[in-house]
């Protein structure tokens, strides 16, 4: 099997997610602008044209599992993905709009409009076709 992410790419460093966990009424400001829970509609769009597309194909769909990514990022969303199997994960594939991030940062990152998924190796192909005709 091999772990996919699709969507956006790393826009912020971690430890963003804490505006969506609070109380209502309790906004700060500052918090609240720099939220990463800002809405991308563009590639949300994107991003479930390619999930439609492979459910649509019934007994081909190459999706095994897909995973809404979010506050928590490829910390929590990817070893819940090969959980209890276990897996191989090269952080430095990740994409990020900045490429001299430390692996923690990369790891603990923040993503919105941005999906983990388990395809089988021999499906990847037509995965990535779906992909680049959803752009």
């Amino acid at each position: 099997m091999l772990i996919v992410q699709v969507g956006a790419r790393l826009p912020h460093r971690h430890g963003r997610g804490s505006a969506s966990s609070m109380i209502q009424g309790e906004n700060i400001a500052e918090l609240d602008f720099n939220a990463v829970q800002r809405a991308n509609a563009e590639m949300e769009n994107k991003l479930n044209r390619v999930i439609r597309t492979c459910v649509e194909m019934g007994n081909g769909n190459p999706l095994c599992v897909a995973h809404d990514q979010g506050a928590g990022g490829p910390a929590n969303v990817l070893t819940e993905l090969i959980d209890p199997a276990g897996g191989v994960i090269n952080i430095r594939k990740i994409k990020a709009r900045r490429p001299n991030l430390r692996p923690v940062e990369i790891w603990c990152a923040e993503y919105q409009e941005r999906c983990a998924f388990l395809i089988q190796q021999k499906d990847i192909d037509n995965f990535i076709a779906i992909c680049q005709r959803k752009r």
